[in-house]
């Protein structure tokens, strides 16, 4: 148990750096934009790996992470990154389709044109 809440606490620490790069935004945006226009689930984890590679090899992370050492070290493995991306990016996804259903229901005119 107090493993689980380690990994939680660390696959949280790295989301806030890959926030503080804005490239964890970017990646989140892209996941809301999939659940917002309703495209297959799939493509999370597809993205997830994308980011996560992407992140790995061409981010520098040096200047945020020396607040967080343990995270920092953490992400210096591709494998974490990914797991990190694919929380971010399944998050984004739900929070799209529940924007799309929550304007539908906001907006009755706006879902009778589509």
């Amino acid at each position: 148990m107090l493993k689980l809440i380690r990994f939680i606490g660390l696959v949280s620490q790295s989301m806030l750096i890959q926030f503080a790069h804005l490239f964890g935004l970017v990646a989140f945006a892209a996941s809301a934009a999939l659940g917002y226009w309703r495209l297959p689930s799939w493509l999370v984890p597809v993205l997830a790996v994308i980011c996560g590679v992407i992140s790995d090899k061409f981010i520098d992370q040096a200047s945020v992470t020396g607040l967080l050492e343990k995270a920092h070290s953490a992400n210096q493995r591709g494998g974490f990154l990914i797991v990190v991306y694919f929380v971010i990016c399944a998050v984004g996804y739900v929070i799209g389709a529940y924007g799309r259903s929550y304007l539908r229901k906001r907006l009755p005119a706006a879902a009778a044109k589509e």
